[in-house]
């Protein structure tokens, strides 16, 4: 009786129970925390990845393989544990990845959900817990100025123009995506040689009683100005109502060599003259060559001031041809393309507003100058006064004539007159002054904050290399392309570049 009594008495055993029983509950609580830390720490990584990954599908919404980026992007965040599987950071599997694109707004939506394996949980059994994100962005471009300022001396005839062209365009497209208009964008179009035209209509910008209409015999003045090199105005902004220009004229040498063969022979019956305003195909401008003639040669086509439709800017740069003749300087395509953007020249091109102050809220000013060679002065092989052949199937110069090391006609004259102030003239003396004129006028372009990319195209002189990439804004914002799927790269990655993408979602 008594041993009953203390067995009835006894409540180890029950406490054991109830103690056995309360850590249940504990344990759940415990493994949740552990799985809920886990499903956190999935969240983030997967809000992570899908915004990385609409992002970049905004990005590059126009292009073909949009969707493969996309994934791509997505995989690179969330760390895919092999090729080809769904299952990614932490051994969560992506059950659904779906992309929609909405191509009026410039929208792209990512939703993705991922399912993770419990540990503690799956005791219980909660086999996985499940993290879901949707998000979307949108191309929301900045306002901007681009200046496109493109080489299309002689050298670029061919498949370089093509490839120039074809490139140009695509960026174009980029950035308008299928819109005509994008609200505060303009570009301009800035066709170098060893000059620049700013277009026929102007004349009020040239020096008062500088054009002589008759000079230019049975044809006009195309547009194209002489370098401001008094004062060291070809390395500033200064526009035409303070310091004006004077036309370019290459002046004809008829009679000037025996028998009547001068390197630019013309008279008013016997001009052969491409119209840059009507430009030839590229067979008839390039059979030309550098056997064209008359007043305005080495004259390209007209600048394109900033503009904003995308048909307009399309046609201009589907129309830019080779031209022959003078040589390369960069230095004078990359001035006016700044002028184009210049709050100086503010109304002068024909809009007003445009273009805009520098510190213009939400606006960009970028100007992307390409070449395919070095600067310099081009030597006519075939004739006077460069160089002379005395014997062959030309006409030899006169009997008396000595080559003088001259060059052809550019916006700073002949190389001869020495408009550069060199110490010795060369032609390798001239390019050096050249582009250490260029190397300035870079430095104070980028320090009103216009952003500068710049392009080498086929060019293999290391020091032509170094000037534009010094010229750019930043090493990565310069681009050498070696052929013409380098130079589409080029272009396309600037376009991608200057896409400004925000989250809004």
């Amino acid at each position: 009786m008594t041993r009953l009594r203390r067995l009835l008495r006894d409540r180890r055993g029950a406490v054991a129970m109830l103690a056995g029983l309360a850590a249940i509950p504990l344990l759940a609580m415990a493994g949740a925390a552990i799985d809920l830390t886990r499903l956190y720490l999935l969240h983030s990584r997967l809000v992570t990845a899908v915004d990385a990954a609409a992002l970049a599908g905004a990005r590059v919404i126009n292009e073909l393989d949009r969707d493969v980026q996309i994934q791509r992007w997505f995989w690179a965040n969330f760390t895919r544990e092999a090729a080809g599987q769904t299952t990614g950071y932490l051994g969560a599997e992506v059950t659904s990845f779906t992309i929609s694109v909405d191509e009026t707004s410039r929208m792209v939506r990512v939703h993705v959900r991922a399912a993770l394996p419990t540990t503690v949980l799956r005791l219980f059994g909660q086999n996985v817990l499940v993290a879901s994100v949707d998000q979307a962005a949108r191309r929301q471009d900045r306002g901007m100025e681009l200046a496109l300022v493109l080489d299309v001396t002689g050298s670029m005839a061919g498949t370089q123009m093509t490839a120039l062209r074809d490139s140009a365009a695509e960026l174009v497209n980029i950035l308008y995506g299928p819109n005509e208009t994008v609200p505060n964008f303009w570009v301009s179009v800035v066709p170098y040689t060893s000059m620049v035209n700013l277009g026929r209509g102007r004349t009020a910008w040239l020096a008062s009683g500088s054009l002589n209409a008759s000079a230019y015999g049975s044809t006009v003045w195309r547009g194209c100005v002489q370098a401001r090199s008094d004062n060291g105005e070809d390395e500033t902004d200064t526009p035409p109502t303070a310091a004006p220009f004077r036309p370019f004229l290459w002046p004809s040498t008829y009679g000037r060599y025996s028998p009547n063969r001068g390197d630019n022979e013309w008279t008013n019956s016997t001009i052969t003259e491409p119209n840059p305003e009507n430009p030839p195909s590229d067979s008839a401008q390039n059979s030309l060559g550098n056997n064209a003639k008359g007043p305005n040669l080495g004259c390209g086509r007209a600048i394109l001031p900033l503009t904003a439709q995308r048909s307009i800017v399309l046609n201009e740069i589907a129309n830019l041809r080779a031209t022959h003749r003078g040589g390369t300087m960069a230095n004078l395509g990359l001035q006016m393309g700044w002028a184009t953007l210049s709050p100086r020249w503010q109304g002068l091109w024909g809009t007003a507003g445009l273009p805009q102050d520098y510190d213009t809220p939400y606006m960009d000013k970028v100007l992307v100058l390409m070449t395919d060679g070095n600067n310099e002065w081009y030597d006519w092989p075939e004739g006077a006064p460069g160089a002379c052949r005395t014997s062959g199937s030309n006409a030899p110069c006169r009997s008396s004539y000595v080559s003088d090391g001259d060059a052809d006609m550019t916006a700073y004259g002949r190389l001869r007159e020495n408009r550069l102030g060199l110490s010795s003239i060369s032609n390798a003396n001239a390019r050096n002054e050249i582009s250490a004129r260029m190397a300035r006028l870079c430095t104070r372009i980028k320090a009103t904050g216009v952003i500068l990319y710049t392009i080498t195209f086929n060019v293999s002189s290391s020091s032509t290399q170094d000037l534009y990439r010094s010229c750019a804004t930043q090493p990565e914002y310069y681009f050498n392309s070696p052929d013409a799927a380098a130079l589409q790269a080029a272009f396309r990655e600037i376009a991608g570049q200057l896409a400004n993408l925000r989250l809004v979602r």
